[in-house]
């Protein structure tokens, strides 16, 4: 063999091996893993160094909501945030309730707003805008029906909707609860209940109620509708990123009109009464929620005395957008008014609903 023939063959392998080393996929440890200092889009890290493109929604009670390019949206725990960075301004709501907007960078424990490094114990809540525009809108939709035809024809029909409207101060809720039965071409069952409130936080766990009002129908409790309007505060007990209870309440003026009414009797009454409020909302598990909400009212006998609502729900995630929500609902009058006919009507009302929800 000629040593020419050797050095070639040498050669080769040495070029062989070197080619394969660089077109090899090489390993990144995770502490090298950054996103782009300069970038149109927000990024984050997990502490398992998993790094995400998208764009930052909000964060409220230690849980952050990222729009991801690749996912969607995802939430993510706040303890497993490694490196969060904002490329646009961002409000955050601080613990002693001041507000301050720029270009966020959260990374090893280190917090930067525009360059300037504050504590990150002290966010309360993140959301992505100016102090102007930053609002964040959430809501639900959950519907349920049963149609019945043949020897008996009968429609049931119910309907639950809540939206939110939080920012880094204050938070607004309206729900809407309304189910209705049609059998045999008669309506048998028919009632309807609004409830809205206005929150401002004074502090982390307590606020202002500076205004909450509900309406309600139903017809077969002879009630064509009633009308509550009051003002109170309230005080979360329990703020975790698992489970809140909050209790609240206050005076209110109550008028209610009877659908109808015996000979000589008064057709509509107006009241002072007071309203008590209890909710409690936490995880079960990652996929099922559990909330209960119980208020209680307070108010003259013609409009019926003391009365509650109370509901208890479940919500089994089937996927990131629907659950299957299970709930039941107590509605109890200590003084119906009887109706033009002299019958009055059973003081508590039972109802088990099961319907399809779709988040918003």
């Amino acid at each position: 063999m000629s040593v020419h023939s050797s050095s070639s063959r040498l050669s080769s392998a040495l070029a062989l091996t070197l080619f394969s080393l660089l077109a090899a996929p090489q390993a990144v440890a995770g502490d090298a893993l950054r996103p782009p200092v300069e970038s149109q889009k927000d990024w984050l890290q997990l502490k398992s160094n998993e790094l995400l493109r998208g764009e930052i929604k909000a964060l409220y009670d230690d849980e952050l909501e990222f729009d991801s390019d690749e996912l969607d949206t995802v939430m993510i725990d706040w303890d497993d945030i490694k490196l969060l960075q904002s490329a646009g301004i961002v409000s955050i709501g601080f613990t002693d309730l001041s507000t301050r907007t720029g270009k966020l960078l959260i990374e090893d424990g280190r917090s930067y707003l525009d360059g300037v490094e504050f504590n990150p114990a002290e966010i309360m809540t993140i959301i992505a805008g100016d102090q102007e525009e930053a609002n964040y809108w959430s809501g639900k939709i959950s519907l349920g029906a049963n149609i019945r035809s043949g020897n008996t024809d009968q429609i049931d029909y119910s309907a639950r909707a809540k939206t939110t409207r939080r920012t880094t101060e204050s938070r607004f809720n309206a729900d809407y609860l309304g189910n209705y039965t049609k059998n045999d071409g008669e309506s048998t069952v028919n009632n309807h209940r609004v409830n809205s409130n206005f929150d401002w936080f004074i502090s982390k766990q307590f606020y202002l109620r500076p205004i909450f009002a509900e309406l309600y129908k139903d017809p077969f409790l002879n009630i064509d509708y009633k009308a509550t309007v009051g003002a109170g505060v309230g005080y979360n007990l329990i703020d975790s990123k698992k489970t809140e209870w909050s209790v609240s309440g206050g005076p209110a003026y109550t008028y209610t009109r009877f659908d109808q009414v015996e000979t000589g009797a008064r057709e509509s009454d107006g009241s002072s009464s007071l309203v008590l409020e209890t909710v409690y909302d936490t995880e079960l598990t990652s996929s099922v929620d559990f909330t209960t909400k119980y208020q209680l009212q307070y108010s003259s006998e013609e409009a019926g005395g003391y009365s509650h609502h109370a509901i208890a729900s479940l919500a089994v995630e089937l996927t990131d957008i629907f659950d299957l929500d299970l709930s039941f609902v107590w509605d109890h009058t200590g003084k119906p008014q009887a109706g033009a006919n002299g019958i009055m009507p059973d003081k508590n009302d039972y109802q088990f609903i099961i319907g399809f929800g779709v988040d918003l």
